[in-house]
């Protein structure tokens, strides 16, 4: 199985503005890694280092991840925007990259939610077919596991799947295990991270974490996907520096499952970060962002490490 990163592991290293997309992708082949999923939500395509627009930018970054020997994946949004999506695809087969991971877009009722993304991806699915390029959506932190596996069999096309997040049905009250049963099948991409669940100040949180150093049971997961997942690679996501409250997305129909009696208590975002874990990066000074990339670096060295030493991956 290869393995390969998703860009936004780096946002910490782009908050310190000392992000370079070339620099950073020989990082990762000195580390060993196979692959990237390149993530342009944002200005200036963020993770793909230029405007999106520039083709002589988006050939420089194709040339140089085909010099490196890597795949190529890219990391957009939204699944309910046909036309944002078209665009997408094609910035993806410009670069060439055989996967765009989106995600839904939780707004309104979830019932329109997926009612209007199962539109757009019927739109867009024959430019998909034309471009080759398969539309791989994400278990975000807005819908559930078995809500999107119910999309996906709505579509039932091998050219749209699932970008299998082991972190995120945390953050909807789900079971990671159960949410990583349910998409397996059908993911195309994957999001192999960690978090943790903490409370700070009332809250409580799903904050990220070194694969391995949070609550997901990932040794549990991962022999789901590498059985079960039509996918020859996984991608780490490093989320230090990142946290999500739970049902993010206020939805009302939506209902814990317990009291979470049992998580760490945490008085401020202040005293998290004395025990290494952030709800965000503002308020940050440019010192403590420089040590926090440095970090995250050594973080994403230890995912991969920790990857490679699990069995039956």
């Amino acid at each position: 199985m290869k393995i390969g990163i998703d860009t936004f592991s780096f946002h910490i290293a782009l908050a310190a503005g000392r992000y370079d997309v070339f620099r950073t992708l020989d990082w990762l082949a000195q580390q060993g890694f196979s692959g990237v999923q390149l993530n342009i939500n944002g200005p200036q395509g963020r993770f793909l280092g230029g405007d999106p627009d520039d083709a002589a930018h988006v050939r420089r970054v194709r040339t140089h991840l085909e010099t490196l020997g890597f795949f190529a994946e890219i990391g957009g949004g939204h699944a309910t925007d046909a036309a944002l999506v078209a665009r997408q695809l094609e910035l993806a087969a410009e670069v060439g990259a055989d996967t765009l991971r989106t995600v839904i877009g939780f707004h309104g009722t979830i019932d329109q939610t997926i009612a209007e993304a199962r539109a757009a991806m019927t739109e867009v699915l024959p430019l998909a077919r034309r471009l080759g390029v398969r539309i791989a959506i994400e278990n975000h932190e807005d819908v559930t596991a078995a809500e999107l596996r119910q999309l996906l069999e709505a579509i039932d096309d091998p050219l749209i799947g699932a970008c299998l997040d082991t972190g995120n049905d945390l953050v909807v009250y789900g079971d990671p295990v159960e949410a990583a049963r349910a998409l397996a099948p059908r993911t195309i991409s994957t999001h192999i991270k960690d978090q943790k669940l903490v409370r700070v100040a009332g809250t409580i949180y799903s904050a990220g974490t070194a694969l391995g150093a949070g609550d997901i049971d990932l040794p549990a997961i991962l022999p789901v996907i590498s059985s079960t997942a039509p996918v020859d690679r996984i991608l780490i996501q490093n989320t230090t520096g990142y946290a999500a409250p739970l049902n993010k997305f206020q939805r009302p129909d939506l209902q814990p499952a317990e009291n979470y009696a049992n998580i760490p208590i945490y008085e401020s975002a202040a005293t998290l970060r004395e025990a290494g874990l952030y709800l965000d990066l503002e308020n940050l000074p440019p010192a403590d962002l420089h040590a926090l990339a440095a970090r995250q670096e050594q973080d994403i060295r230890k995912d991969l490490n920790y990857l490679r030493a699990l069995p039956e991956r």
